[in-house]
């Protein structure tokens, strides 16, 4: 545990929340733009289901490497790795010529966020002690909840007015603005 500098971990608790809503941003774009994808692609909802489910296989597959990642490589570096390249998956899916593309833009969005939780615990456990440390894992995991209660409708916005492609381009670029 760091007590270095007290008040800096908990500007790296509500950094790392911060991280948790972006990554939220990115997965519920998905079901926003259901609709829109169906008419730009041809999307079925089966072909939904599959598509949905891209994201969530990759996430689980690499669960366990990312935390052996994380063990050899520290939560900084593999955390903004992995903040670069779910960025870069959102900019991918906005830019998506074709279904499978999108695909694509969808396994490596699994893949790249598959870090954000061990990293998180990983860095609360080191940044907090046993006393602070299930405060700090309430703010983290509230973030995930409380980005469907505003990114739902601030996605649904940006659908509505510029399209599924500008509402990937700004997860994207949220996503960017994290990972700096």
């Amino acid at each position: 545990m760091n007590n270095s500098v007290p008040g800096r971990r908990w500007r790296i608790a509500f950094l790392l929340a911060f991280g948790v809503l972006v990554n939220f941003f990115d997965r519920i774009n998905l079901s926003v733009s259901r609709d829109a994808l169906h008419d730009s692609f041809g999307l079925s909802l089966v072909a939904f289901g599959y598509l949905s489910s891209a994201f969530s296989w990759t996430y689980a597959l690499m669960q366990m490497p990312a935390g052996v990642l994380l063990d050899r490589w520290g939560v900084r570096r593999v955390g903004r790795l992995s903040a670069f390249l779910w960025s870069l998956s959102s900019f991918a899916a906005a830019a998506a010529p074709s279904l499978g593309w999108f695909f694509g833009a969808r396994f490596l969005l699994g893949v790249s966020e598959s870090p954000t939780f061990p990293a998180n615990a990983k860095a609360l456990g080191y940044w907090f002690t046993r006393e602070e440390r299930s405060l700090a894992t309430a703010i983290t995991d509230a973030a995930a909840k409380f980005s469907s209660a505003i990114g739902v409708p601030l996605i649904g916005l940006l659908l509505l007015y510029f399209g599924w492609r500008w509402s990937f381009a700004a997860t994207g670029l949220v996503s960017f603005i994290y990972f700096l």
